[in-house]
């Protein structure tokens, strides 16, 4: 609010001063009745401040999840628990923390379907579970790392089908899909116990914590940071950094 007021208060001494030689002569109550019949007659003022103080505040999240991202580079692309797909010496490394039961993060996901599809051997992503949604996406999350952990080569095939299975994100539906994935039950919930996905849970949290991930999904793309499921700049994200 603070800042609200001083966007409004220069705005309207630059109209003052353009109105009045010596504003400074002026008392108090004729500032104030500058002030006030300037707002009623441009009330339009208020919605231009709005709109520049929402523009400052967006350009400073920005500013604080690049600083966040450097920062926490090692982290980000170097974690070797995280899931991996795409070669290592790709042009391009994607780092997405996602849910399973996010529903921007399954319309994400069909976009990165495709651009792996479209640049095979160019892109490498680095998969960060981020479960955010209660018990559900937690038990989806220690399956993918699981599968992972077992079997890193399905990874993706068993990513994307949780990705597809909609809800409700039951523990049968996940062993099923774990089965149709050459996986059994008994191996599956093995795995998921282990101490290893516990920490890496945790580590994952604490760095969306430190570099300012409030919610999913949410992207690296070489030096862009998207928050959300914005098509238009992930698509100029990956273009920019492949040349087009």
């Amino acid at each position: 609010m603070r800042l609200l007021i001083g966007l409004l208060a220069a705005s309207l001494f630059t109209a003052c001063t353009a109105a009045h030689e010596e504003p400074e002569a002026a008392g108090n109550e004729a500032i104030e009745a500058i002030v006030h019949r300037y707002i009623v007659e441009n009330p339009e003022v208020i919605e231009e401040a709005l709109v520049e103080l929402q523009r400052r505040a967006r350009a400073r999240e920005q500013a604080q999840l690049v600083a966040g991202a450097q920062q926490f580079r090692d982290a980000l692309y170097g974690d070797p628990a995280d899931p991996v797909f795409g070669p290592q010496d790709a042009e391009l490394t994607i780092v997405e923390f996602f849910d399973y039961r996010c529903p921007y993060c399954v319309q994400v996901n069909n976009w990165l379907e495709g651009v792996l599809a479209r640049h095979e051997g160019r892109v490498r992503v680095v998969f960060k579970e981020l479960p955010l949604l209660g018990e559900a996406s937690e038990e989806a999350a220690r399956a993918g790392l699981a599968v992972w952990n077992l079997e890193p080569e399905t990874y993706v095939d068993f990513h994307n089908a949780l990705m597809r299975a909609g809800s409700p994100m039951t523990p049968e539906r996940i062993d099923q899909i774990a089965a149709d994935h050459g996986i059994s039950r008994e191996a599956l919930r093995e795995a998921m116990a282990a101490p290893e996905i516990d920490a890496h849970l945790d580590n994952v949290y604490n760095l969306a914590r430190s570099i300012g991930v409030s919610g999913t999904p949410f992207f690296v793309i070489g030096d862009d940071i998207i928050p959300g499921a914005d098509m238009n700049r992930l698509n100029r994200a990956v273009a920019n950094a492949l040349g087009g």
